[in-house]
């Protein structure tokens, strides 16, 4: 998450020239902390689930045939 604000704050500097917002100098962004939250959480998840059912898999694997390489 830092990485990713890090990036914002980049990406937050570049030029944003349109007609329809006159108004607006550089790229929008919005550093509301819920974002990050979600963020935080959307990660969490997919790392629990990356994680969890190759373990599933290999628990039914008997260690030995594995060390045996069959």
């Amino acid at each position: 998450m830092v990485f990713g604000f890090a990036l914002s704050n980049v990406i937050d500097q570049i030029p944003f020239e349109t007609a329809a917002l006159p108004t607006v100098k550089t790229f929008p962004v919005d550093y509301n902390p819920k974002y990050y939250f979600i963020a935080g959480t959307f990660a969490i998840i997919t790392t629990y689930f990356a994680g969890w059912f190759p373990a599933q898999k290999a628990s039914k694997v008997d260690p030995v045939i594995i060390i045996r390489g069959k």
